[in-house]
């Protein structure tokens, strides 16, 4: 019989799966699936390009909000974001802030880097997978406190994206992956994310700003339910693409370029492959949209459910920043049982 991964395993599970779903991904982005094929055979791409194999700026924007959380503590989400926006000026400048970074998450953190407000500082009109590529560690660290992970994942998003859909994405890939290290099934995550919607559009923290007001929207309460009536429109259509399997994820889903799109298509990866974390990503890597921010998502999700030996050890060996993100996950975990 199967042992359950410890949860210092999931951790680490979910911080490589993250990384080499980023890496597998990384150089089908901007490919349709056919020119996908065309290069990389009828199957598509179905290895690690490289030694090491790159991740993209979803891995890098990550491990800026792990180190974040491990430097902070529990003294707060204020204290917190001091930190992140420190570490997002620093990825901005970074010599390796090359790997395609997202419009949206460079002119959020120039915003940052001028002095604006972290609540001020985000784009109202974006609601781009920025938002939701890099929360993973936020659900790892708050996996035990649904009101501290709501408000963390919130302000991490708000810092650049400052759209509804954005921040209620954000806030609900950091519930699944906190889900996922906690053993829960991924086939129950619809159903679970439909269970929190009350309480999400009902709860606004102070310390967020308003953002609100600058999207134009009478109070907290209108703007959070017009991010979830888009999410919730997006991950309806799961199960149609569960049903119909298409080649393409995205075809049903849409290209994940947005966040309700890229949360959509990652959790049908996940469900479609609970047990299986190199079907996931595969899964995931193949799509004509956004396929890095898919896939690395499914792997952070898919990752901390299953554990770090769910995925190959060549992989393992292989990935970009191996050492770091070992090491990082490590004082993640240490750091959140302080």
């Amino acid at each position: 019989m199967k042992s359950e991964p410890s949860l210092e395993d999931r951790f680490q599970g979910c911080f490589l799966g993250l990384a080499i779903g980023d890496a597998l991904g990384y150089p089908t982005e901007f490919l349709s699936l056919s020119e996908i094929q065309k290069r990389y055979g009828i199957d598509g791409i179905e290895d690690l390009p490289g030694n090491p194999a790159l991740h993209s700026d979803d891995t890098q924007m990550s491990m800026s909000v792990a180190t974040a959380l491990i430097q902070a503590g529990h003294a707060g989400v204020e204290h917190w974001m001091d930190v992140l926006v420190r570490e997002f000026v620093k990825w901005l400048r970074s010599p390796e802030n090359d790997r395609a970074p997202g419009n949206t998450s460079i002119k959020g953190s120039m915003h940052l880097e001028a002095g604006i407000p972290w609540t001020e500082s985000g784009i109202v009109q974006s609601k781009g997978c920025g938002a939701i590529m890099r929360v993973a560690p936020i659900g790892l660290y708050f996996h035990g406190d649904p009101t501290e992970l709501r408000t963390a994942a919130r302000a991490s998003a708000l810092s650049t994206h400052a759209h509804p859909t954005a921040l209620v994405a954000a806030e609900i890939t950091a519930f699944c992956v906190a889900w996922a290290v906690g053993g829960v099934p991924p086939s129950e995550f619809c159903e679970r994310t439909r269970s929190l919607q009350s309480p999400s559009v009902t709860s606004w923290d102070p310390v967020l700003g308003e953002s609100w007001k600058r999207a134009g929207y009478s109070s907290p309460r209108e703007y959070l339910a017009a991010g979830w009536s888009q999410l919730l429109s997006e991950l309806d259509k799961i199960s149609q693409s569960l049903a119909q399997d298409p080649s393409d994820v995205c075809e049903i889903l849409g290209g994940g370029w947005g966040s309700d799109e890229a949360l959509a298509c990652a959790l049908a990866c996940v469900i479609e492959f609970p047990e299986d974390y190199s079907a996931a990503i595969k899964r995931g890597a193949n799509t004509s949209g956004d396929s890095d921010s898919i896939a690395s998502i499914a792997g952070a999700i898919s990752g901390a459910f299953l554990g770090t030996e769910a995925i190959q050890k060549d992989w393992r060996k292989r990935i970009e920043n191996r050492r770091a993100l070992v090491a990082l996950s490590r004082k993640l975990y240490l750091a959140h049982q302080k």
